[in-house]
């Protein structure tokens, strides 16, 4: 009598050992969730500074980049002759372009499109003069590097400061002559020349190119340059 354990108390001691396991399984999932939602928390805490990092990096290398490169002021030139090729602030014909995009820096230079300059009524002459040109540069609105098969083959400075450009004309020693109002600085040994112009605008254009001997010959100030020194 005493062992006779009646069914429905079986029944509720089975019952009772269920739902204390559904209580124990609820608990351990509770505790466990956090633990996953704090894992995503940190993963994606460190996904977002890594971000942040890569970035300020990147921020400071295009900084770093940018105090490393040097800056021109095409506006006041520095001129200086070596073994008959002109530079105007370091730059001569026959430079490589890759080398004039390393030192001016990319975020300086823009490319132009030759439609550009045929639609800008002051570089007319310019544009007839360069028109051979496969790539132009443009810094700053301030110089136009003209680029043949990768290489320098013309350079105009759009802003010259006039008494700048005076004291070069006057402390240059070599061949030098006017023209209808046009300062020339002329190269018998490359043929490289500089010619300087008043722009309707009031702007002065300084211009560095290979001079051609036919129209050379039929320059007003050259032809007396040859006369006086014969």
């Amino acid at each position: 009598m005493d062992n006779y354990t009646p069914k429905e108390i079986k029944d509720l001691k089975v019952m009772k050992q269920r739902v204390i396991q559904n209580v124990v399984q609820e608990i351990e999932n509770k505790r466990t969730k956090p633990k996953y939602r704090w894992r995503f928390i940190m993963i994606s805490a460190i996904f977002t500074l890594c971000m942040m990092f890569f970035m300020l990096n990147q921020i400071m290398s295009d900084n770093q980049h940018s105090a490393n490169t040097p800056q021109f002021d095409f506006t006041q030139p520095q001129f200086y002759e070596e073994h008959g090729l002109f530079y105007l602030n370091g730059f001569t014909l026959g430079d490589l372009k890759s080398d004039i995009v390393e030192r001016l820096g990319e975020k300086n230079l823009t490319e132009i499109r030759v439609a550009e300059l045929i639609a800008d009524s002051e570089l007319t002459e310019i544009q007839e003069d360069g028109n051979g040109a496969d790539f132009i540069l443009n810094y700053k609105g301030e110089a136009r590097f003209y680029f043949y098969d990768e290489k320098l083959f013309s350079m105009l400075l759009l802003n010259t400061n006039e008494e700048q450009f005076e004291k070069i004309y006057k402390a240059y020693n070599g061949m030098k002559f006017t023209a209808y109002g046009q300062h020339y600085l002329y190269s018998s040994e490359t043929s490289q020349i500089i010619k300087a112009e008043i722009t309707p605008m009031g702007n002065l254009y300084l211009y560095l190119s290979i001079a051609e001997l036919e129209q050379l010959r039929e320059n007003e100030g050259y032809i007396k340059l040859m006369e006086s020194t014969n």
